[in-house]
């Protein structure tokens, strides 16, 4: 699944915020060892996460402010970098993203808007080192308090005549839930300028356990905005409460199943992920 994964990403992305590992479908297995269920006594931070998928080895670490907001995600080969920013009710109110990619780096600045307490919309401009402009437009629904779909929209911006743009893609994630889980994720990526089919991924999550869901303890409006943004930072997990044990992908005529096994800490928190032959995650909180 994560080949499926990475070949989609590699292979039609032409734009800034692609999957640069395509490091996504982590979950559990039915074999558990150690924690206390998903009700832990000692609140924890996500302290970073290491992908280990048998050829590369990443460290995602995560810094917080005094007041126990996340302000920092860095990414140890600097494939996707978050910068968070406050307003004086201590919302998220501008989010920074730096990408390299070998010689290439590419920033985005979002300004994020609210409506009744909720994300409303994340307006982004970026640029890249060799000139080029674009804007990256995020907005999101939400369905009985519950985020249920993500778009995205990519806009190019002419170098020579910044008054013609053109559409690079537009995203989307439809999310359905069962309970505090997810139990399907739709995700499109339709690219105008690309003479290929509209990607199509149809992921469904079963047999959770009851344990903390190491990316949900992550701000909500961060796995938004990463959900499409850098999909090898696990935000659509996010959205779940607890882990799941079990996954189901369809995408074309390919279709795939994965099974996952977690190993928890005294505390309830997952410490490892491993998914025979797609690779480890492993955990540590703060």
């Amino acid at each position: 699944i994560l080949t499926l994964f990475f070949s989609i990403f590699i292979l039609f992305s032409c734009e800034p915020g692609r999957a640069e590992n395509g490091d996504l479908l982590f979950g559990v297995d039915g074999s558990e060892t150690g924690g206390n269920g998903g009700n832990p006594t000692v609140s924890k931070k996500l302290k970073s996460v290491t992908v280990d998928d048998g050829t590369d080895v990443i460290t995602y670490s995560y810094t917080y402010n005094s007041d126990g907001k996340l302000t920092k995600l860095k990414s140890s080969d600097n494939s996707g970098n978050y910068e968070l920013f406050y307003d004086a009710n201590k919302s998220i109110d501008k989010i920074t993203v730096t990408q390299s990619d070998g010689s290439l780096i590419t920033t985005t600045n979002f300004s994020i808007t609210y409506e009744n307490g909720k994300f409303k919309e994340a307006k982004g401009t970026g640029s890249e080192s060799d000139g080029s402009k674009f804007t990256n437009n995020f907005t999101a629904v939400y369905t009985n308090n519950k985020v249920s779909k993500i778009t995205s929209k990519m806009v190019g911006i002419d170098s020579a005549d910044p008054t013609v743009t053109y559409d690079l893609y537009t995203m989307t994630s439809d999310l359905t839930y069962s309970g505090s889980n997810l139990s399907n994720w739709k995700y499109k990526i339709l690219m105008p300028l690309v003479p290929l089919p509209t990607v199509e991924i149809n992921a469904t999550m079963s047999d959770y356990d009851t344990h903390v869901n190491p990316f949900g303890l992550l701000p909500e409006v961060f796995n938004i905005i990463a959900a499409h943004f850098e999909t090898d930072t696990y935000a659509v997990m996010g959205f779940s409460a607890n882990n799941y044990r079990k996954i189901n992908v369809v995408s074309n005529a390919d279709n795939q199943n994965a099974n996952y096994v977690y190993t928890y800490d005294a505390d309830g928190y997952p410490t490892k992920a491993v998914a025979a032959n797609l690779g480890t995650l492993t955990f540590q909180y703060q």
